[in-house]
C-alpha cells in the first residue's frame, strides 16, 4: 500500500493561490457587473461584492488605487472594473483584486460632475436666495483668467467700448489642467482679503468637458458661494455648464457677455438721465396745472352760492393748500436736480478729458489709431500727443 501525502489547509491555500497567480487570463481581467455591499472603509480601502443575474464575486481595491477614481462607488450602480482574481489564503475564498473602476455606459468625469451637483444642490448652494445683487455701476472690476489669450482681450474691448475708463484688475490664473482650482480659489481669496474690487468675473473660453472639468472642483464652488464679493461666471460657451456657474451670483454664457452684464452702455446711462429729467419736469408742470384748475372750478363754483365769510374761508384754504404743494413740489424738484447732478457730476469724473487735466495726454498716429505700446510706432513716424488744452504734432526720433 502507497502512501499518500496528507496537507495541511495552509498548504491547499497557498497552492490555490499560486495557480490563480499563475493564470494569465485571471492576472488582468475585466468585468462588467452591478455593484453590491459597497463600504468605503476608513483607511481608503473599498469593499463590495459584484454580481449579475446569476452569480456574485467578492472585490477589494485599495487606497491606492481607490484614490484615483473620480465619481463615488455606491451600491446599484453597474461598472466596469480591471485587475486580477487572486485567492486569500487566510479565509480560503478568492475575489478580484481591483485596479481601476469606471461606470459601464457614462464617463466617470460627467458622473462626478452629477454627483456633485446634486450634492451642493441639497445644501442649497444653488439657491437664488443666497445670490447677490451685481451692482450697477461697478468702480472696479476683478477678472481671473489666464493672462494672455483672447478671453481677457475680448472683456477689455467689449468693457472699453460699453464704458470708458474702465477699472479692470487682473488675477493670472491657470483655465486649464490640474491647477485651475486651486489658482481660482487663491484669486478669489486675494480679491476678498483686499476687497479692492466691486465684481468678480471668473472667465475662460471654451473647450471641451475634459477642459472645464477643472471648474467643477467642490472646493472651488464653496469659495465661489463664500465669496463676499458678487461673483459672475463665465466659463465655456453658451452651451457649456459648469458647478461654478451654478453656485455664481451671476452666470454669463460667454467671457464677452460677462462684461456686458457688468458694465452698462455710456449712452444709454446718459439718455436714461435725460429722459428722466424730462418727465419729471413734465410731471411737475401737470401736477401744478391740475391743482391751478382745481382752484378755478372751486372759485367759479362757490362764489356766487355762498356768503362772503365762507368764501373766505376756502380761500384760505385753497391758499394753504396751494402753499403746501408748491413747498412739496420744491422739494422734489430740488431732490430730482440733486439727483441729477449727481449723476452728470459721476459720468464728468469718469470722462476720458479729467484723465488728461491729471497730466496724462493720448498719443495717436495720423489715422487717429491711439498708440498703446514702444512697437506701434517706428522712427520718423508723425504723431499727434493730446494734451488737456490742445494737440502737439511730433515725429519720432
Amino acid at each position: 500500500m502507497v502512501d499518500k501525502k496528507i496537507y495541511s489547509v495552509s498548504e491547499i491555500n497557498k497552492y490555490i493561490k499560486m495557480l490563480f497567480e499563475s493564470d494569465t487570463l485571471l492576472n488582468n481581467i475585466s468585468i462588467r457587473g452591478e455593484i453590491t455591499n459597497f463600504k468605503a472603509h476608513y483607511t481608503g480601502h473599498y469593499y463590495f461584492t459584484l454580481k449579475d443575474e446569476n452569480s456574485t464575486i467578492k472585490c477589494v481595491m485599495f487606497k491606492g488605487y481607490a484614490q484615483y477614481i473620480k465619481f463615488k462607488p455606491a451600491d446599484g450602480m453597474k461598472v466596469v472594473i480591471n485587475g486580477q482574481v487572486s485567492s486569500f489564503e487566510r479565509d480560503g475564498v478568492y475575489q478580484i483584486y481591483c485596479k481601476s473602476m469606471s461606470p459601464e455606459g457614462l464617463g466617470d468625469l460627467y458622473l462626478a460632475y452629477e454627483q456633485l451637483k446634486e450634492k451642493l444642490n441639497k445644501e442649497g448652494l444653488f439657491d437664488t436666495k443666497y445670490k447677490k445683487q451685481i451692482p450697477f455701476l461697478p468702480k472696479r472690476v476683478g477678472v481671473i483668467t489666464s493672462r494672455t489669450g483672447a478671453v481677457i482681450r475680448d472683456i477689455i474691448n467689449v468693457s472699453t467700448r460699453r464704458y470708458p475708463n474702465v477699472d479692470l484688475v487682473v488675477y493670472p490664473a491657470a483655465v486649464q489642467g490640474v491647477n485651475v482650482s486651486s489658482t481660482v480659489i487663491e484669486g478669489l481669496k486675494t480679491f476678498n482679503a483686499l476687497n479692492n474690487v466691486d465684481v468678480i468675473i471668473i472667465a475662460r473660453g471654451g473647450g471641451s468637458f475634459e477642459d472645464l472639468f477643472g471648474f467643477n472642483d467642490e472646493a472651488l464652488a464653496r469659495q465661489v458661494f463664500a465669496s463676499e464679493i458678487p461673483v459672475v461666471s463665465a466659463v465655456g460657451h453658451e452651451t457649456d455648464f459648469t458647478i461654478c456657474d451654478f453656485v455664481a451670483d451671476l452666470r454669463a454664457p460667454t467671457p464677452s457677455a460677462a462684461a456686458e452684464l457688468v458694465y452698462p452702455e455710456y449712452t444709454e446711462l446718459v439718455n436714461r438721465i435725460a429722459t428722466d429729467k424730462n418727465r419729471t419736469t413734465i410731471a411737475i408742470k401737470n401736477y401744478i396745472e391740475r391743482k391751478r384748475q382745481y382752484v378755478e372750478k372751486l372759485k367759479a363754483a362757490k362764489l356766487e352760492k355762498v356768503p362772503l365769510d365762507i368764501i373766505n374761508k376756502y380761500r384760505i384754504t385753497i391758499d394753504n393748500m396751494i402753499s403746501k404743494s408748491e413747498s412739496t413740489l420744491r422739494y422734489r424738484v430740488e431732490k430730482y436736480k440733486t439727483r441729477c447732478a449727481k449723476s452728470i457730476s459721476k459720468i464728468d469724473a469718469l470722462s476720458p478729458l479729467k484723465t488728461l487735466t491729471r497730466g496724462y495726454s493720448v498719443t495717436e498716429d495720423l489715422n487717429g489709431k491711439v498708440i498703446k505700446k514702444v512697437s506701434d510706432v517706428k522712427s520718423n513716424d508723425e504723431i499727434k500727443i493730446t494734451l488737456t488744452d490742445g494737440k502737439i504734432n511730433a515725429i519720432v526720433k
